[in-house]
């Protein structure tokens, strides 16, 4: 999902060049390229500077022109535009209702801080497996919970990354989402925990065929551009904290690993449910992970309607 800022860029810019963006007529903010040729973001005015270190992805420069101070944040790997893009509508989001200098440029660094931990050069540090587990909770965070419970309450439903043993839980229900690759009919359950409550719940299960790098299929980078696109200022910033507890970053790597949607399926986890419980394993046990075979599952399968 491409923005506004993203089609501008598009069109075409000189090393130098800049336009003027003109949501706030307050504030001077810009967009082009600076003198390398880098696609850049640029706030000109009079506020008080403070030390802001740049990175490998997104350099940081801050000067003095003539009466006004500018920041300039400028992409140094081309392959990120896109998420640059993203990280510039929020900027510019973020300083919509602003009219002091000061406090826009106080604004805009917390937001590029907050942005910075995902834009790392090239980590990749998520394997197969851990992408094809984040996508499948992206998919029902924005396909499922944000239909059924808003943004707001979806994204704090949402405890995938805590390392709790649901990936949803709110009020008095609870989701777990698994991802498999197509024709591996079974389903890893890695505790007696993810399954196990006094309460019904629900099994999600994505199954992903793994295609060619050149297929328009499933990408993780992709997935979370547009649910960023969905959310405001807020919930961004909670979402962002989320994806870097997974280990997350806005890596090109991650563009190799792309996905065909084979199915998608909900099944009722209750008390007939073919899962083991705490209560009826030995104290001595410690640890449980065991398989479930989808084929199986076809009585508890929830309705589409």
């Amino acid at each position: 999902m491409k923005n506004k800022i993203y089609t501008t860029f598009s069109e075409g810019f000189h090393p130098g060049q800049f336009i003027r963006l003109n949501d706030n007529d307050s504030l001077n903010l810009y967009i082009g390229k600076d003198d390398n040729g880098c696609f850049s973001f640029e706030f000109l005015g009079h506020f008080t500077p403070t030390r802001l270190v740049g990175s490998e992805v997104i350099s940081v420069s801050q000067t003095k022109h003539k009466q006004l101070i500018s920041i300039r944040f400028s992409l140094e790997n081309q392959d990120l535009l896109e998420y640059f893009c993203t990280f510039c509508e929020d900027l510019v989001n973020s300083t919509l209702d602003i009219t002091d200098d000061n406090i826009a440029y106080k604004l805009l660094s917390q937001r590029y801080l907050s942005w910075k931990r995902l834009f790392r050069p090239n980590q990749g540090r998520l394997n197969e497996n851990e992408v094809m587990g984040l996508i499948g909770e992206l998919l029902y965070l924005k396909d499922n919970m944000f239909v059924q419970h808003g943004p707001d309450s979806a994204i704090e439903a949402w405890t995938g990354p805590e390392y709790t043993h649901k990936d949803f839980s709110l009020d008095n229900e609870w989701h777990e989402v698994k991802t498999i690759s197509t024709g591996k009919g079974a389903i890893k359950i890695a505790s007696l925990e993810q399954l196990d409550s006094d309460i019904d719940g629900t099994l999600a299960v994505y199954e992903l065929e793994k295609m060619s790098s050149s297929f328009n299929g499933i990408k993780l980078n992709e997935i979370v551009n547009s649910i960023l696109q969905l959310l405001n200022i807020h919930q961004r910033e909670i979402f962002l904290n989320k994806l870097s507890g997974f280990g997350y970053d806005f890596s090109p790597e991650y563009n190799n690993y792309v996905f065909s949607l084979s199915s998608f399926e909900e099944y009722v986890v209750n008390d007939s449910f073919p899962r083991l419980k705490r209560e009826y394993i030995p104290i001595s046990i410690s640890c449980v992970r065991y398989d479930l075979n989808k084929a199986e599952l076809e009585p508890f399968k929830m309705s589409t309607e």
